[in-house]
């Protein structure tokens, strides 16, 4: 069976310090591939799309609250609130 693993740790641990780059947004849409999602306040998302459909496709609970990483693969995000969404 093949991996799903798509970093080793080190390169895991870098994506997830912003070595790949960021977005920030409060409101907009940001597309692309995100590994990474802090929020600067706490947040909703009205979108928040995983790379693989059969993961968690919402934050359980409604809110992610401010100061918060969560970690993942997601394509769109949507929040209502300011986040930085780290590329990778």
């Amino acid at each position: 069976m093949a991996s799903k693993v798509k970093y080793t740790p080190t390169e895991a641990g870098s994506l997830g310090l912003g070595s790949a780059g960021s977005q920030s947004s409060t409101s907009a849409a940001l597309t692309g591939m995100f590994c990474a999602i802090t929020a600067l306040a706490d947040t909703t998302f009205s979108v928040l799309t995983p790379e693989d459909s059969a993961h968690i496709s919402s934050i359980p609970g409604g809110t992610l609250p401010a100061g918060v990483t969560i970690y993942g693969r997601w394509t769109a995000i949507t929040p209502s609130g300011a986040i930085i969404a780290y590329n990778g």
